[in-house]
């Protein structure tokens, strides 16, 4: 039985979960998830991060509980931390804040079944997002999770119909586009290479510096691999926004290995793309990073000020 970790001073300022949710109250109020909880003898109870259920009912229960937000993923599809979503969509609220924006229209490639970083910035933020999605399943799932919310007015989920293309059938076929384009894009890409010979072999840590994941891995091989890993698939994001630098302000990816930003810093560098920046993600034993990256001139570097807890408020 693995118990939540404490070690939340890492985590944006800003993260609701910075403090620990106290999950023996969570229990009793919210019935679905008290049927994954354990009861300890002291009378709180523990959770067993490596149950694929158990982590569908925690993601559901702290979206409704903390962001009134009802999502339902597709069996088998990936199940989101939501710690590491909101680190994502607070890092992007504070490269956006010196624009002072009266509305942010952005981009999520790939959004899977939960549609949660385009859920979580509309419901949060009021932000226009476009989902863009190619599996079928989690494209069904995605609309009916906008719909279940009444988000449609700010949620677009877009059928990628080209895998091999991320912006250009949307904006070959869009009737409407924001009259000033899209701020920002963000993306959870494919973490694993699915030409490598044990795609879900490799071990991406060093195990003295850094302890296991507490959590089981969930989702579906298309949503965890893809050619060339997610190297590749930043690479072509890289690629795509030379051919759409007037319509994304600024383009942005998550990363899973800390080896690999500097292979996609060296990428931007060779594309003579000198306007970058990184960040990390910390949420308990996990780490993850991300690079921006934009073809015009304004800043990516994020003001310590600007991350205050009391810039944006849920």
């Amino acid at each position: 039985m693995v118990k939540h970790s404490n070690k939340k001073s890492a985590m944006h300022p800003r993260n609701v979960l910075r403090t620990a949710p106290d999950y023996t109250k969570l229990a009793i109020k919210h019935r679905d998830f008290r049927q994954v909880c354990e009861l300890e003898l002291n009378g709180r109870v523990s959770l067993n991060f490596r149950n694929e259920r158990t982590l569908r009912e925690l993601t559901k229960m702290l979206l409704l509980e903390y962001f009134g937000l009802h999502v339902e993923f597709a069996p088998g599809s990936l199940v989101p931390t939501l710690a590491l979503r909101l680190n994502y969509i607070l890092w992007l609220e504070d490269l956006l804040a010196p624009l002072k924006l009266d509305a942010v229209h952005g981009i999520d490639i790939g959004c899977g079944s939960s549609c949660i970083y385009s859920l979580l910035a509309a419901k949060k933020n009021q932000w226009h997002m476009l989902a863009l999605e190619s599996k079928q399943t989690n494209i069904e799932y995605a609309r009916e999770n906008v719909k279940r919310n009444n988000l449609e007015h700010l949620v677009e989920v877009y059928a990628q119909p080209d895998k091999n293309n991320i912006f250009k059938s949307y904006f070959e076929t869009a009737s409407r586009l924001p009259k000033e384009g899209f701020h920002f894009c963000l993306c959870n890409p494919p973490f694993f290479d699915s030409n490598a010979e044990n795609p879900f072999g490799g071990n991406t840590r060093n195990p003295q510096r850094r302890p296991a994941p507490n959590n089981v891995r969930t989702g579906s091989a298309e949503e965890l691999t893809c050619a060339g890993g997610e190297v590749q698939f930043v690479q072509r994001i890289v690629e795509e926004s030379e051919l759409h630098q007037e319509r994304v302000l600024i383009f942005t990816s998550m990363l899973g290995v800390k080896a690999n930003v500097p292979k996609i810093l060296d990428y931007l560098q060779k594309r003579q793309i000198s306007n970058v920046s990184t960040t990390e993600f910390h949420q308990g034993h996990t780490t993850r990073w991300a690079v921006a990256w934009s073809f015009q001139q304004l800043s990516l570097k994020v003001d310590a000020a600007l991350s205050s807890p009391d810039l944006y408020r849920t």
